[in-house]
């Protein structure tokens, strides 16, 4: 019994990396409703877009359920999903509503290594317990971060095929 109990490690990332998939989430969910619903997006676009949609609700999940458990879930499971984030943001380039989003590209790519890293440290080298304090730190940067990317999303979604951002039409007095 001694010897079960000392295979079985605890992996416990420290409590950045949720937070940095739940910006990894937002980040390939918007690039992806933009390959999907961009004026340019086609076959690829549109298949990648999926793909970083299902990605995105994946990595959001993952983090939820890593501060939940107080343990990291599924270590080679999560690392490999980090790892197929980036490949599709960068994928991504491929595509005319992917250049348009290259800073969101950069950002996922980014947090998706540091997510990989986190994961594979802890892994490594169990962290102690959450802090709150920590948590705050972690989403304030992650946020200073992600909201930028997010906005880039939304000019790859309205890039016409003159290489211009259309204008977003408001919809005033409907």
């Amino acid at each position: 019994m001694a010897a079960a109990s000392t295979t079985e490690r605890v992996s416990r990332a420290s409590s950045w990396v949720p937070v940095a998939a739940w910006g990894l989430g937002l980040v390939d969910i918007a690039l992806g409703a933009a390959a999907l619903v961009g004026i340019q997006a086609d076959g690829l676009s549109r298949a990648l877009g999926v793909l970083a949609v299902v990605l995105g609700v994946a990595a959001l999940a993952w983090g939820a359920a890593s501060l939940a458990l107080d343990r990291t879930p599924a270590p080679r499971a999560a690392v490999a999903g980090a790892a197929a984030a980036v490949a599709i943001a960068v994928a991504l380039l491929a595509t005319a509503p992917g250049r348009a989003g290259i800073l969101a590209i950069m950002t996922a790519t980014g947090l998706g290594v540091a997510v990989a890293c986190g994961v594979v440290r802890g892994t490594r080298r169990p962290s102690r317990r959450t802090s709150l304090w920590s948590l705050m730190a972690a989403a304030a940067v992650v946020t200073l971060v992600v909201v930028p990317a997010l906005g880039a999303c939304q000019g790859a979604a309205l890039l016409d095929a003159d290489g211009t951002v259309l204008p977003v039409v408001t919809h005033e007095g409907h």
